[in-house]
Formats: C-alpha cells, sequence, structure tokens
C-alpha cells in the first residue's frame, strides 16, 4: 500500500493507537467516576474523550487542530444523543495529543491508578486502534 493511501487510512506507521475504557455505572456514581478519570488523564498528560449520562470531556478549544479519530467521534454522537436509560456506564478513550500512540509506561501507570482509585469494576484496552 502506498504511503499516501497508508496516512488516508491511518494504516502503518499512521496509525493511532489509545486506551480503551467501559466502567459500568449509574447515574448517582458517573459524575465522581468521570472526575476520577479526568484527573487521572490530566496527571498523564492524556485526554480522556468520552462520558456517559449526560456528561462528556472534549479537549478544550485550544486544541482545535486536533485530529478526533472515528471511533470517537462516533461515540461522542452516541453519548450525546442517548438518554440516561440506554447507557450503562461511563466509556471513552485516552489519547495522547498529536501523537501516534501512548507508551506502555503511561498506559500501564493510568491501569494501576484506575485500580487504585476506581470502587468499580473496569473494561480496558490498552492498545486500541482509534481509525479502524
Amino acid at each position: 500500500m502506498k504511503k499516501r493511501l497508508r496516512k488516508k487510512l491511518h494504516k502503518g506507521e499512521f496509525q493511532q493507537l489509545g486506551i480503551s475504557l467501559f466502567v459500568p455505572s449509574n447515574l448517582d456514581d458517573a459524575e465522581k467516576q468521570l472526575d476520577i478519570i479526568l484527573n487521572i488523564a490530566d496527571n498523564n498528560n492524556i485526554f480522556f474523550i468520552g462520558g456517559g449520562f449526560g456528561r462528556f470531556s472534549m479537549p478544550s478549544e485550544k486544541y482545535n487542530d486536533l485530529d478526533i479519530p472515528k471511533k470517537i467521534e462516533s461515540l461522542i454522537t452516541y453519548i450525546a444523543l442517548s438518554n440516561e436509560k440506554q447507557l450503562d456506564g461511563i466509556i471513552g478513550y485516552f489519547i495522547k495529543p498529536f501523537e501516534k500512540e501512548i507508551c506502555n509506561d503511561v498506559a500501564e501507570k493510568v491501569k494501576s491508578e484506575l485500580e487504585m482509585t476506581l470502587k468499580a469494576e473496569f473494561k480496558i484496552n490498552l492498545r486500541i486502534d482509534l481509525w479502524n
């Protein structure tokens, strides 16, 4: 596959990897859990894009030129259009702005911080393709 096509399709050296997260939750716990997740992201210089129960997180306006991957755009649209009864937790992706992936050390640190601070079971995938 030619380089130009790989870039357009976000394949090979143009692939962007992130961390997916799902935390089963209810309306009462969601805000507190989302705050914990956002603090962990902030402490590790990464973004969490996602949410649930009518609340979601996106990068600030200073990151307007950030190219948001297709999977994340679809997720945000789903969260925005869903009512509270359709969601059963917080869902989203950790990404490193303007970089191809989150390094393994940071990914493991995020996972361990989530294990220590969240008072809920969660599902995490440390290397997920954000475009395909």
